[in-house]
């Protein structure tokens, strides 16, 4: 099987999935995959950098940068799917029965315990988008200054992701039976939106000082 032909599939799928009228994926998994879009910008930047003469001063930061850049995409990629099935096990808890004080008792339980995970893996998909976003930072600066601005836009897909993520989190933290555990997650999902708005600035800053539009 032609493996561009496999990957375009596999894509048009997710998209199909997307579109469908079902419950997942959702807002969760098209923010992981934002994300990942980002790093794997990232990753091109990178490739299209290392190896080149004119950028061997930063060839090392570059492969790390290239390492770096698909751990990233491989973390966000995985979050696609961690996330349906973290809204899938909410729905279930949904669906178990309430007829007693012992069965409300469980769905509460079995409820929150779904809630929680669902947010801690949209803070995860948080914390890697701004992971993304720093790496922009510096692959706009130092990697191949032809392919800058596809730098500073992998900064602006992550960043839609983790502010996409940053929503999922505070949903289902308003859900979530112990008030200061949904007050830390939604205090550390504030703080990477916070940081991550001002890397993307950053980068686009690097882009347009190479530019030379700065």
């Amino acid at each position: 099987m032609n493996t561009d032909n496999s990957e375009a599939t596999s894509r048009a799928r997710f998209l199909d999935s997307l579109a469908a009228g079902t419950a997942a994926p959702a807002g969760g998994s098209a923010a992981a995959y934002s994300v990942a879009m980002g790093a794997a910008l990232l990753a091109m930047v990178a490739r299209l950098t290392v190896g080149r003469k004119k950028y061997a001063g930063v060839a090392a930061q570059m492969q790390a940068a290239l390492e770096q850049a698909e751990a990233l995409r491989s973390r966000a990629s995985s979050a696609v799917a961690e996330d349906a099935a973290a809204y899938e096990a909410v729905l279930q808890a949904l669906r178990q029965p309430a007829t007693s004080a012992a069965e409300t008792s469980a769905r509460t339980t079995a409820l929150g315990a779904a809630m929680l995970h669902a947010a801690e893996v949209q803070l995860a998909v948080a914390q890697t988008g701004a992971s993304v976003v720093q790496l922009a930072q510096i692959l706009a600066a130092h990697g191949n200054i032809n392919a800058a601005p596809d730098a500073a836009a992998a900064a602006h897909l992550a960043l839609g992701g983790l502010c996409a993520a940053v929503l999922n989190v505070h949903s289902n933290c308003a859900s979530l039976p112990g008030q200061q555990q949904a007050s830390a997650l939604a205090a550390a999902a504030a703080q990477l939106e916070s940081a991550a708005q001002a890397g993307l600035q950053a980068a686009l800053q690097a882009c347009a000082m190479r530019a030379g539009t700065a």
